[in-house]
């Protein structure tokens, strides 16, 4: 049977289309971006958490914020199942991230970031840091970095006097997520359903499409990349350079 020519249009846009989201790698439902590209998952775990949000690497287990309870969630990586817990000092807790001891905390409802014991979450030390709205941390090996939504900058403090001892400009309008590799820093937009791959100044060295429709909180393992969802899922994702 011939196809009429005014059909051929709508057959090869369809094509177009549809065959180019067979191969995607994640569960996203937007469209890409131009210049943005993809994450290869290799293992999605549902988390516990009602409202996931920060997400830390401690060696051994991931720890989920879960701001519906404003808990602290061990989870086992392979599975997601809930290791243990304990409440979150910081008032609607964000971020999360473990400095090789100790677990740091921050929220949006405090100008305090908490470090605490890794085991039975006792708070180690406070920083005040007089103002600032914190969404997400991260641990460098040498200095914790917080992400201000106030300022929209990514902020360098001192871990024993909380002093800012450099920033850099957040790229997006969000910092749900923040992590750093030993090399780079990762940030996630859930604004803009972006992650992207900073350089030690902040400068943009890549932009990656989320796996899911809410990227907030991000980890590193030492091989491989977590990120906390709002849809309830964690993906372990590739480090593509």
């Amino acid at each position: 049977m011939k196809v009429k020519k005014y059909l051929w249009p709508w057959l090869v846009a369809s094509e177009l289309v549809l065959g180019g989201c067979r191969d995607r790698f994640f569960d996203n439902p937007f469209d890409p971006g131009a210049g943005e590209a993809v994450f290869e998952v290799v293992r999605t775990i549902p988390s516990p958490a009602r409202d996931p949000r920060g997400l830390a690497w401690d060696g051994a287990t991931l720890w989920n914020v879960d701001g519906a309870t404003n808990e602290l969630l061990s989870l086992n990586p392979l599975s997601g199942a809930l290791v243990r817990s304990f409440p979150s000092p910081a008032e609607d807790a964000r971020g999360a991230a473990y400095d090789g001891r100790d677990l740091w905390v921050c929220g949006r409802g405090t100008v305090f970031i908490h470090r605490l014991n890794l085991l039975n979450g006792e708070v180690l030390k406070s920083l005040n840091l007089q103002r600032g709205v914190f969404t997400a941390l991260a641990w460098d090996g040498s200095a914790l970095w917080a992400a201000d939504a106030q300022s929209n900058d990514i902020l360098r403090l001192d871990p024993e006097t909380g002093e800012v001892t450099g920033s850099f400009p957040n790229p997006g309008t969000r910092a749900d997520g923040l992590a750093h590799d030993g090399l780079d820093f990762w940030l996630a937009d859930s604004s803009t359903l972006t992650i992207y791959r900073l350089g030690p100044d902040g400068s943009v060295l890549s932009l990656f499409l989320s796996p899911g429709q809410a990227p907030r909180g991000l980890a590193f393992d030492g091989t491989h990349l977590w990120n906390a969802d709002g849809s309830g899922n964690i993906y372990q994702l590739s480090m593509p350079r």
